[in-house]
């Protein structure tokens, strides 16, 4: 059993290939393994990303705390109006102050909700920019397919190109404030 497994692991990752004049450090078979998550947070344009993302982030929280403090000041001078108002006109303000606040927050949980979908965004659009240069990659070592790390059961870190492919995309794409380059 073991030997039949051997033996298939051998057909599998047979011959070694050459990268874009990298020597590749993997068996070139007819699949390869690639961490998509490292591929995008490794790469510069992921790093573009991830920086205008933070960045926005901060900018929302800092917003959140001024918007919080400005209610809270509100409310204060509400409390204190509260001794020289009538029950009901205090209610009444009372009740708009709370849909003031219901408001903000609603609107601030959609601005967070929206920040939290930019990244997605933004990974889609680099794995699509990324296809035709991991496809290149594919084709100038014979592969055929190329697996997510995440769902391989088992497999040799020689399989995995995904430093390469780092390297390729940052080549091509750069941080992705510019158009590409073609793919050689």
């Amino acid at each position: 059993m073991l030997r039949a497994f051997l033996l298939i692991c051998a057909i599998a990752f047979g011959a070694v290939g050459q990268v874009s004049g990298q020597e590749v450090d993997f068996a070139a078979g007819r699949t390869l393994v690639i961490d998509t998550v490292q591929l995008f947070n490794q790469s510069k344009f992921g790093i573009r990303a991830a920086r205008l993302l933070e960045t926005a982030g901060t900018q929302l929280a800092e917003e959140n705390k001024s918007k919080e403090l400005a209610l809270a000041e509100e409310e204060k001078q509400l409390t204190a109006l509260r001794a020289t108002m009538n029950a009901e006109e205090f209610r009444d303000l009372a009740d708009e102050f709370d849909l003031k606040v219901q408001a903000t927050r609603e609107e601030q949980l959609s601005k967070a909700k929206l920040l939290s979908t930019q990244i997605e965004t933004q990974r889609t659009t680099f794995l699509n920019a990324a296809a035709p240069i991991l496809q290149a990659l594919m084709l100038d070592v014979g592969a055929s397919v190329l697996l997510e790390r995440r769902n391989v059961v088992l497999s040799t870190n020689l399989a995995d190109i995904t430093s390469i492919a780092i390297a390729q995309i940052d080549a091509v794409l750069g941080d992705g404030s510019q158009p590409a380059t073609s793919v050689d």
